[in-house]
C-alpha cells in the first residue's frame, strides 16, 4: 500500500513538474512594454465634489492675515460653467474692507467646472 501511494504521489510529481516547467519559457520572456496611458476625459464630478473642491480652492487663497483685522462676512456667488466665480453678493459683513477682501478672494478662485454647468454657492468667513 505504501508502494503504491508513492508511486501515485511520484506520478503527480513529475506530472506537476511537467506543467511547471512548460510554464518557465513563459514567465522568462520578457513581457511587451506597456503602452503609455491615454488621457482620458476627466468624469463628471458629483456636487459634492465640486463643493469640496471648490471650498478647498477658496480656503488656499484666502489670506491668513489681513489689515482689516478681525472680521466676519458671509457671500452668495454664482460660479459660471468655466468654474469662475462672476457674481458676488455680500450678505453680510463686519466691514467694508472685510467685504473687498472676499470679493478679491473670489475673483481669483479658479474651480473645476460644476457639474450642472453653474451654480450658486454661499460661503461665511471668519477673519482672526
Amino acid at each position: 500500500m505504501k508502494h503504491s501511494t508513492i508511486v501515485i504521489l511520484a506520478i503527480s510529481l513529475i506530472a506537476f513538474g511537467a506543467r511547471a516547467e512548460d510554464a518557465k519559457p513563459l514567465a522568462t520572456q520578457a513581457a511587451a512594454p506597456a503602452a503609455p496611458p491615454t488621457p482620458e476625459a476627466p468624469a463628471a464630478l458629483s456636487q459634492s465634489k465640486f463643493l469640496g473642491l471648490l471650498y478647498s480652492e477658496i480656503a488656499r487663497r484666502t489670506p491668513s492675515e489681513n489689515k482689516a483685522g478681525a472680521g466676519d462676512v458671509t457671500a452668495s456667488f454664482h460660479v459660471n460653467a468655466q468654474g469662475k466665480v462672476d457674481k458676488v453678493v455680500i450678505e453680510k459683513t463686519t466691514s467694508a474692507a472685510h467685504a473687498e477682501i472676499v470679493k478679491k478672494v473670489l475673483a481669483s478662485v479658479q474651480a473645476p467646472p460644476p457639474p450642472g454647468g453653474s451654480c450658486d454657492v454661499s460661503q461665511s468667513f471668519k477673519f482672526h
